[in-house]
């Protein structure tokens, strides 16, 4: 085998921590792309459109179609309960209805309405409400 000089070394060893810290910092943006302005204001839509008649115009679980509900649709200001739920559970339930989760299927499905960033924006939405 043949050695390695020690300017290579050098150069390799100084490459390694810099390749390192791109490869984490290129993971960390692809997983938690920020919000623009224009999905704030798509969620703002999709949530009027699709979840305001229960969930209310507010996030209070108060909206025009609430009463009718076996269950009482979750109130978004409450950050207590929200805190409860990740991001994860809300995608899920959002996605593929509250019956996928044991949850009532009073929580409809919106998978097939919203593509998958549409729906991260209808939780950072949802999440908004919650304000302490």
């Amino acid at each position: 085998m043949s050695e390695i000089s020690s300017a290579k070394k050098s150069k390799v060893l100084n490459w390694l921590p810099s390749a390192a810290i791109a490869a984490a910092t290129a993971m960390v943006i692809a997983s938690a792309a920020p919000v623009r302005a224009q999905d704030v204001a798509a969620a703002a839509n999709n949530y009027k459109d699709s979840c305001a008649d229960c969930h209310g115009a507010s996030g209070k679980g108060d909206g025009p179609k609430a009463a009718k509900l076996k269950t009482k649709a979750a109130d978004y200001t409450n950050c207590a309960e929200m805190k409860k739920l990740d991001d994860d559970y809300m995608f899920k339930i959002i996605k593929n209805g509250g019956e996928s989760l044991g949850k009532p299927k009073d929580m409809a499905d919106f998978g097939k309405a919203y593509d998958d960033d549409e729906i991260k924006g209808l939780v950072a939405y949802v999440r908004s409400f919650c304000k302490q």
